[in-house]
């Protein structure tokens, strides 16, 4: 049920209200709820969206309104009906054009919200950022009940929604979904009779492993135990808007020149939705971005470092042991030509992330990477 998505002024719009009576009766049904899980868990101060209502076949237009906001003593909570101001999106983003600050900011605007608010027009939830300044706790619950209006009348739906907040703001700056630290190596096979990739080391934390909260939760609690991977806040600043810093490091933790760092393939890079990139051969590459959640764009990010013709800076004996020691799938995909000078064609180290960051400051992301030294 959760989702984490910028929320645009777009969608906010729909929360205005243009719902008009019909003159026609139509159908109000009696089976409306929210689609999606029983409970939405939810960082405080994070913004997250629900599903849909399932309408039951009412007929449409319809509106939604929150009429109440209970906690677990069936007290109203008035903080979640105080409003303030967010800075949203005017006019969706677009990675393409909006490659600048000042364009970026040209499309961001206020808009005037309440903590917890309805789509009046699909019934879909949102939390906001000011959650933060509603008092909350890790482990409230409060139960939402709405009502749906139409030409045929209105219903009350208690406990629409139950909404469970944990930990938030403070420890929840950023968001993991995937991180793998990896090294591709291209080469000609002849059964297939093109060029292919095999990734020999291909470390990840996501939910294809077995491990994955135990390790998320150790980088984001940053506590050493995830050395070849990490991601932090070094920084307060800038207060509004974002700066990350990436470094590919070798086996040795000497920086792979980030003036090298380029797309893998035709997917996007950290690169292509941040601005103003910089090239430190100390800190890395870092790039910037003038709001959060950043990136906008909520999806995987692929990242190379610099390519490599040759093997001399991999440690193939030792990659070898240990791409056959840790694949399941090793007897099938490994051939013994992948570094013979016939087929092998090149190498290259790879980072692939789906990290959203909430709180505004300045963040690290390190990868290190195994049998590997730089130029």
């Amino acid at each position: 049920m959760k989702k984490y998505i910028p929320i645009i002024i777009l969608a906010l719009a729909c929360l205005t209200s243009c719902f008009k009576e019909s003159q026609l009766q139509g159908y109000l049904g009696t089976n409306i709820y929210l689609q999606g899980s029983d409970t939405l868990i939810v960082p405080i101060g994070q913004q997250v969206s629900t599903q849909k209502a399932w309408l039951d076949n009412s007929t449409k237009p319809v509106k939604f309104e929150i009429t109440n906001i209970r906690d677990k003593f069936g007290e109203r909570k008035e903080e979640f009906f105080k409003t303030a101001p967010l800075t949203v999106w005017n006019v969706p983003y677009d990675h393409l054009t909006d490659t600048t600050r000042a364009l970026i900011e040209e499309k961001l605007g206020k808009a005037i919200v309440s903590p917890i608010m309805i789509n009046e027009v699909n019934g879909q939830l949102y939390t906001m950022p000011s959650t933060a300044d509603c008092g909350l706790t890790a482990g409230d619950i409060f139960n939402v009940d709405v009502r749906m209006s139409n030409s045929k009348g209105s219903i009350d739906i208690p406990d629409y929604a139950v909404i469970a907040f944990a930990t938030g703001s403070s420890n929840d700056q950023f968001f993991i979904e995937d991180f793998v630290n990896g090294i591709c190596v291209e080469y000609f096979d002849e059964t297939e009779n093109q060029v292919v990739n095999i990734f020999p080391f291909y470390d990840q934390i996501n939910n294809s492993d077995p491990n994955f909260e135990t390790r998320r939760a150790n980088v984001v609690a940053d506590n050493g135990k995830e050395s070849g991977m990490i991601f932090h806040k070094i920084s307060d600043t800038p207060e509004t808007g974002v700066t990350v810093w990436y470094k590919i490091l070798d086996k040795n933790g000497k920086l792979y020149d980030p003036s090298k760092y380029a797309n893998y393939t035709t997917t996007l890079s950290y690169f292509d939705v941040g601005i103003d990139r910089v090239n430190d051969p100390e800190k890395g590459m870092g790039v910037s971005f003038p709001m959060t959640p950043w990136p906008v764009l909520d999806q995987h990010y692929y990242m190379r470092g610099e390519y490599n013709s040759d093997l001399s800076n991999l440690d193939t004996d030792a990659l070898r042991t240990y791409y056959l020691s840790h694949s399941d799938k090793a007897s099938a995909s490994w051939s013994p030509t992948i570094f013979d000078s016939t087929h092998f064609r090149g190498w290259y180290v790879r980072l692939r992330t789906r990290i959203r960051i909430y709180e505004p400051g300045t963040y690290e992301l390190i990868i290190t990477v195994p049998f590997t030294t730089t130029k």
